[in-house]
């Protein structure tokens, strides 16, 4: 059974559960770097909807017999039973109120090449060999429930702002947030297992390496569009940094003065992204080098 038929056998068994009580259809969604996800949301005849399910995984684990057909649709309607009140006190105005929209406006950084299409689409600029899109935070959703849509040029349209209206209004944005994170990772390795564990057995990198990302670690490789904060991470160490493209969410920083090439670590970014990192959260396979005298982060390898 292909992902298709599987989504429509799940939509018929959870239509039937429903009832009258939710209007349950499936969508597709265009995720980050070309990934579409299939998923079932449900909205109630008298108010607003809920949440979207995917069914992407569910299909992977009925493929692999670790789940029943029964079971995967028992699991989606709880989850939109669940959650079918969580757009009630959201407040939209966002959508075409620029006044209501401009404090909840962020930025993150996608990778330029593997979502051209969608880029077209959307209000951007160049970073690099990645992109700067733009995202309006929703909220009004319950606690531990989070909630965002994708400025369009749809949206432009209806504030009259221009791109520059959003990038500056989001780097100003970035630190109602807190402050970004700046983790040695020895320390983190380290709080994370017993200490009567030998450095060999919870494997201490050979030099020092650090992670930055932001209060939240959601899209935290935003981060690298702040200059004061490269800056400040410039004046901590006391040299130039290496910047390794974790994920979307965070980046790994390295001493300049370390002896590793940066072709052989562009190499190994490019290995983790492909047997590590996901299809959807890849950021680049490039190694970046920031300079302390210029102020520059730019493309190493």
């Amino acid at each position: 059974m292909g992902l298709e038929k599987f989504a429509e056998e799940v939509l018929k068994e959870v239509t039937e559960k429903a009832g009258d009580r939710l209007s349950v259809q499936t969508v597709s969604a265009n995720k980050n770097n070309g990934v579409t996800l299939t998923g079932i949301t449900a909205s109630k005849h008298e108010g607003k909807g809920g949440v979207c399910i995917y069914l992407d995984n569910y299909y992977e684990y009925y493929c692999d017999n670790r789940i029943t057909l029964d079971e995967v649709t028992e699991d989606v309607y709880d989850k939109l039973m669940e959650h079918r009140n969580d757009l009630d006190g959201v407040d939209m105005k966002a959508l075409w109120d620029w006044e209501a929209a401009k404090t909840r406006i962020r930025a993150k950084l996608v990778n330029r090449e593997m979502n051209c299409g969608f880029l077209k689409k959307v209000p951007h600029r160049d970073f690099l060999d990645l992109a700067v899109i733009y995202y309006v935070t929703v909220e009004g959703l319950p606690e531990g429930v989070n909630g965002a849509f994708t400025v369009s040029d749809g949206n432009m349209e209806i504030w009259k702002k221009e791109e520059d209206d959003l990038y500056q209004m989001a780097v100003s944005n970035m630190r109602l947030d807190g402050k970004p994170v700046f983790e040695d990772m020895e320390k983190v390795i380290r709080s994370m297992v017993p200490e009567e564990i030998p450095d060999l057995a919870v494997g201490i990198p050979k030099f020092r390496f650090y992670v930055l990302t932001n209060p939240q670690k959601v899209f935290g490789a935003v981060e690298l569009l702040d200059g004061s904060t490269l800056k400040e991470i410039g004046d901590e160490l006391g040299c130039d940094f290496i910047v390794l493209p974790s994920s979307l969410h965070e980046s790994i920083i390295i001493p300049a003065d370390v002896s590793a090439a940066y072709q052989e670590l562009a190499e190994m970014v490019t290995d983790i992204n492909r047997n590590v990192v996901s299809v959807e959260e890849r950021l680049s396979d490039h190694v970046y080098l920031y300079g302390r005298k210029e102020g520059i982060l730019r493309i190493a390898a």
